[in-house]
């Protein structure tokens, strides 16, 4: 009997633990709220400032913007850092590019020429060849991909997403007039696109059907037209860049949202998620795995931040 009573208590024991660390676990994947994360500064005086992908080997892709000018960004490159912060071009002889994405199979993609009537989808394969997948009308910004290798893209002066096959067809995945002024997009669990709204701060999802429902409304956080810049979906949480009040949202699917890190100062400070600053924050993505967050900064001396979530 005795036996079988410390038998029992070390089994309790370790389903005891086995939860806590599930719910750890759960945590540090976006789904909880842990002030204790910290912001560190990877490349500081960075001038990508745009949209932020990571490969599989970690490496982080920034798209150049600038500064609008005429019709366009003048910035002309997309920018690579290792993890050891080290910064090299990927690419170059661009027009103020836009958002950015890797597919499963090494291709970067990147919203090119854009010039508020038109903009360029281009693929880059591994071996460097450029290809224009298509033209969009409108202005083109921010993209992700389905696990089929489909490119959706999220367009500022049309009231659209568009869908790109890998042939290059496309076609209008939705359209609502709330999505006039998307910017950040990204997939959710359960294949929802998410698309954060640069111009209103709202954030709307839009099922298989292409049926567009608001999520939620970021409050007082648009300033002169700026304000969602990117979204990233990372577990049960959506992250959203409020660019023109230098902090980081956090927003449920069930629209519960909380300041996830930032002080509100436009400032490059590192520290605690609460109390570290950004300056313009702009650009969002988690890596493959959601143990970090990457944002870039549009404050004109900004840099590559970094969060790391377990």
């Amino acid at each position: 009997m005795k036996n079988f009573i410390q038998q029992f208590t070390t089994n309790v024991s370790l389903v005891f633990v086995l939860v806590i660390t599930v719910i750890v676990s759960i945590s540090c994947h976006g789904d909880g709220f842990d002030p204790e994360f910290e912001v560190e500064t990877i490349v500081s005086d960075f001038s990508g400032n745009d949209a932020v992908s990571v490969d599989r080997r970690g490496n982080i892709y920034v798209s150049e913007y600038g500064q609008f000018t005429n019709t366009g960004g003048n910035g002309t490159r997309v920018l690579k850092v290792s993890q050891d912060g080290d910064l090299t071009e990927f690419l170059t002889d661009l027009t103020g590019p836009l958002g950015n994405a890797f597919d499963n199979q090494g291709n970067f993609y990147v919203n090119d020429a854009n010039n508020t009537v038109s903009g360029n989808v281009v693929k880059i394969t591994p071996d460097g060849t450029r290809t224009i997948l298509a033209t969009i009308d409108g202005w083109p910004t921010g993209m992700t991909l389905d696990r089929n290798n489909n490119i959706y893209v999220s367009n500022f002066l049309s009231p659209t997403v568009h869908k790109i096959t890998q042939d290059g067809e496309v076609t209008v995945y939705a359209t609502d007039p709330r999505l006039t002024g998307g910017v950040g997009i990204d997939f959710d669990r359960q294949g929802n696109l998410i698309v954060g709204n640069f111009s209103t701060a709202d954030i709307v999802s839009i099922d298989k059907n292409g049926s567009v429902s608001l999520i939620a409304n970021i409050p007082d956080i648009v300033i002169n037209g700026f304000g969602i810049g990117y979204i990233t979906v990372v577990g049960n949480s959506i992250f959203a860049t409020g660019i023109a009040v230098n902090k980081i949202f956090k927003v449920s699917l069930d629209g519960e949202i909380k300041v996830f890190a930032g002080t509100g100062e436009a400032a490059v400070i590192d520290g605690l998620v609460l109390e570290a600053s950004f300056n313009g924050p702009n650009g969002i993505t988690s890596d493959k795995y959601g143990k970090a967050i990457y944002v870039s900064e549009f404050g004109g001396t900004g840099a590559l931040r970094k969060i790391k979530l377990r």
